[in-house]
């Protein structure tokens, strides 16, 4: 149940995105087109951007639960955006870092929509660890050098800059770098769901010590809370995007008739569908379970929980809307596919079921 300010919230998404945000005519969009586009600046001078941001920096100052009344809408509407690379995952791994005068105002501009920048973690040959790096800086006089790779960077094309993982000293660091920085080459390719990635190269990349934005245990807490907050970001996005597909196809059950009758009237049709409800209460559960327990501790482990039942209740509730609407079910006019698309890669970019359960079983028992 919302409060009538988390109501608020949706519903001012809603109209909005009603208004201004057809999934249809926007496919060709990629996630990264969309920071450009009077939405976005919309989103930001109705404060919705930097909801979650801490207040003195311009933003909202509300929490994971406020999060999820958001990132459920988009998924609902199929909203393909950088919130979650820029404002979640960037936007909590910049909050959780030590105060400098660099995190302060990459805050504050990210707040305003004035800027974009993403996580740079993932590697070859690591699946989805992002702790693991292999990009160790060498000392010089002037910072440090940095040799290496980074894949499915998220929403690359046109980010104003990276939060990248890396070792200094032995330590895990996280820095800032813009991708016009000498040395660093930004590949960009769009990802099946129409969203975009991009491999980084760093080739003798010079990084001077104030770009630094935590090391040691500062930046593995930082890494930590931004990963929690994207899991419960995804599976809020799922959550919305099941309940998007599932509503689709009520409706067109109720319209469509087979021998005389409507769909909807056929019992094994209605079994289906009420086994997905049952999917989608379930998911509904952990995830506002898990909003509740990332406002005490922003890494806590039920965020992990909720992703790993989202990525098969996605998988699950999206194929069969599929399925009960037969091959009008495959085009993209229509729609439906689009969701199962965005729920699949949202599960290849932030962990499957198998790595997620594990997450959560790492973290209750440490």
């Amino acid at each position: 149940m919302l409060t009538e300010e988390q109501q608020l919230i949706e519903d001012t998404v809603a109209r909005l995105l009603e208004k201004q945000w057809d999934p249809r005519r926007d496919q060709a969009l990629l996630s990264a087109d969309v920071a450009r586009l009077p939405l976005w600046h919309e989103l930001a001078e109705l404060g919705l951007l930097g909801i979650a941001l801490p207040e003195e920096y311009g933003g909202g100052g509300m929490g994971p639960v406020e999060l999820t009344v958001l990132c459920r809408r988009f998924g609902r509407d199929q909203l393909r955006s950088p919130f979650l690379s820029s404002l979640i995952l960037g936007g909590t791994a910049l909050t959780c870092s030590p105060s400098s005068a660099l995190r302060d105002q990459w805050l504050r501009r990210l707040a305003t929509g004035d800027a974009a920048l993403t996580l740079a973690t993932l590697e070859d040959g690591a699946g989805y660890d992002h702790h693991h790096t292999a990009i160790e800086g060498q000392r010089c006089q002037q910072g440090y050098v940095l040799n290496g790779r980074k894949r499915a960077v998220m929403d690359a094309a046109g980010v104003d800059a990276f939060i990248v993982s890396c070792r200094l000293n032995g330590e895990l660091a996280l820095v800032l770098l813009a991708p016009e920085t000498e040395g660093m080459a930004v590949a960009s390719y769009a990802a099946f769901d129409g969203s975009s990635l991009a491999t980084l190269t760093f080739n003798g990349v010079l990084l001077p010590e104030e770009a630094v934005l935590a090391r040691g245990a500062e930046a593995r807490a930082a890494l930590d809370a931004a990963l929690a907050h994207g899991a419960l970001a995804a599976a809020a996005e799922t959550l919305g995007a099941c309940e998007g597909a599932l509503e689709q196809t009520l409706d067109y059950l109720r319209l469509r008739e087979q021998f005389g009758t409507k769909l909807a009237r056929f019992q094994a049709l209605q079994h289906r569908a009420s086994d997905l409800h049952a999917d989608l209460e379930m998911l509904r559960s952990l995830v506002s379970g898990a909003a509740q327990s990332l406002t005490h501790e922003p890494a806590h482990a039920d965020a992990f929980a909720a992703m790993a039942l989202a990525v098969p209740v996605g998988d699950r509730v999206c194929r069969e809307a599929i399925q009960m609407h037969g091959g009008i079910g495959m085009t993209l006019e229509l729609g439906i596919g689009r969701y199962l698309l965005r729920v699949n890669a949202l599960s290849r970019l932030l962990g499957d079921a198998t790595h997620n359960g594990r997450l959560y079983l790492e973290r209750m028992e440490a």
